[in-house]
Parts: structure tokens; sequence; C-alpha cells
């Protein structure tokens, strides 16, 4: 065994040299060694760590408590102790490190996963995809999709949704479509010859027979999902392409997919802005038919707007009593 002065040499170097989480790292598994009551501390009472579920379980414990530097301590002091963490553990952890900003805790166990023999899955790729995009880290972010891709980890849709709404905030709407056509082709299947016409209907500038034809092939999934349409709705929104996203909008309600309410908001301040009020009109009684409560500035905002316009005067008073 390693003794404990070899332990302090090994974390006098490290400190000198500047690297003090390597330095800390080894200081808790040397811990195990020098105080074997620390492992029986830990193999007894109702919250005994015994094997890798109870080490999950404790770590899903900690971090759900806020604790996450001490769940990240017990992972590493456990480590060479015989509790081998499983992959939901490290996915439990990288998780919390994410949301507590700490991006580079959160790769460190990112490399000690597979250090550790295990593969990481689509919910260790997912979290880190989202913390990147949290810290402003886009370009790293997808970087991190390709990586997962090219190692056969096949994304979930909440990964695709993730970096749509980045594309869509960056006022990259057709990088949006296309990243929700690069998941249609990873799930496969005979729609992806359908999928080449589609892209060219985009090239081309068809957007309707696109958007339908995208829609047309969603359908056939077992559990149709409305977001990236809302994500993309309101993108077009942001990007000021409001024409367009009165297109998707048009079809969406044509088709009988739920609109959010941040897309319904974000098209009727779109609308107002470019003056097109009898689509307000419109898009405000389709809030009121589906049972959408709209903010009151919202709602103040367009009558506002219907009042000072002699044409519209009317329409308010309309509104306000519907």
């Amino acid at each position: 065994p390693i003794s404990v002065v070899t332990f302090n040499s090994l974390i006098h170097g490290l400190c000198m040299s500047g690297l003090l989480e390597k330095a800390h790292l080894m200081f808790y598994r040397m811990e195990i060694g020098k105080n074997p009551s620390l492992f029986l501390r830990l193999s007894q009472g109702a919250d005994r760590v015994l094997d890798s579920a109870s080490l999950q379980t404790m770590v899903e414990k900690l971090c759900d408590s806020g604790s996450i530097l001490k769940a990240y301590k017990l992972l590493m002091q456990l480590a060479d102790s015989g509790v081998v963490p499983n992959v939901i553990t490290y996915n439990i952890l990288i998780n919390g490190l994410c949301k507590g900003g700490n991006l580079n805790g959160a790769f460190k166990l990112f490399e000690e996963l597979q250090l550790m023999g295990h593969s990481p899955d689509k919910i260790t790729y997912g979290t880190l995809i989202d913390g990147l995009q949290r810290a402003g880290r886009e370009e790293d972010a997808f970087k991190l999709f390709e990586q997962m891709s090219n190692n056969g980890c096949t994304p979930g849709p909440e990964v695709y949704k993730s970096l749509m709404t980045w594309a869509c905030r960056n006022m990259k709407t057709s990088l949006a479509s296309s990243i929700w056509l690069k998941y249609m082709k990873a799930v496969g299947g005979e729609a992806n010859e359908k999928i080449g016409s589609i892209e060219k209907h985009f090239e081309e500038g068809n957007l309707e027979m696109a958007v339908k034809g995208i829609l047309e092939i969603d359908f056939q999934s077992v559990t149709f999902d409305s977001a990236p349409y809302n994500i993309w709705l309101i993108g077009l929104c942001q990007a000021r392409r409001t024409e367009e996203a009165l297109k998707v909008f048009s079809i969406l309600e044509e088709l009988s997919i739920n609109i959010s309410a941040p897309g319904c908001v974000m098209l009727i301040q779109s609308v107002c802005t470019d003056g097109k009020l009898d689509q307000a009109i419109s898009i405000f009684l389709y809030t009121l038919e589906k049972g959408i409560r709209l903010m009151p500035r919202i709602c103040n905002n367009l009558l506002t707007m219907l009042l000072h316009s002699q044409e519209k005067a009317e329409d308010a008073f309309y509104l306000l009593k519907e």
C-alpha cells in the first residue's frame, strides 16, 4: 500500500506545479487509506454505501440537497474502495455540477467516467450540451453534439430541441429547421427519401410545402411533439421574419397543432410592430378559443394600438367584450 508520506510528496508536488484540483483529488483518495473509519462510517447506518446502487442513492440525495461538492468528494473517496459508480451516478453528479455552473468539474467527471470503463450515454451528453449552452459556449455544445453522434450515441429529441432553441435565440432560424431535419434523418426509415425534397423546398423558399412535408413525416411518429415547431415559430418572430412566422402559424392552426402561449405572444408582438392589426386580432381570438391567458400587458398593448387606429377602434371594444 502507498504510505501517507508518499501521498504527501505527491500532493506537495501537485501543489507546487499549480495543479490544485488534482492535489485535492489525491487528498480525498488518501483519506480512506489513512482513516479506515471513513469507510466504516459509510458502510453502517441508514445511509450506508455498500454497492453502486446505494452510492447512486447517496449521491442523488446530496445533489438534491445542494451538497454538490460533498457528493463529488464521496464519489472520489470511494473510487478505489471497490464501490464502482455506475453511469447513472455520474450523470446525477454531472447534472448537479452543470446546474451549479461548474463545467470544468462536470467535464472532469466526464473523463473520469470513461477512465472507469463506462461509455457516456445520451443523458450524459445531453446534460453537458445543455450546460455548455447555458454558459454561452454554443460552439463547444455543437462540437460535443458531433462527438456524440460520431461515438455512436444517438441523441434524444431533447438535445435537438435544445440546439434549436439556441439557434433561434441567435436568429439562425434556417439552422434551427435543419437541426430538426437532422433528427428526422437520425430516426431513419423510409422518411429519409422525403427529407431530400423537403430540403429542396426550403432552398427554393417554398416554406408551406416544406413545413407540411415535415409535419407529414412527424405525424407518423409514435408520440408527436409540437415543441420544435413552437421553438421555430418563436425564432422566426425573434428574427423579424414575420411573414414566414404567420405562414407557420396558419399551417399549425389548420392542422390543429397547439401553439404555445409564448409563440402566440411573440407573434402578436411581431405583427403589431409591422402594423398587421388584422392578423393580431386573429391570433388574439385564437388564444381566447384555446383558453390561453395572456398577460395584461400584451392585451393592453394590442387594445391601445387598435384604439389609436380609426379603422380598428370598434375591434378593440369587440375584443374587450370577448
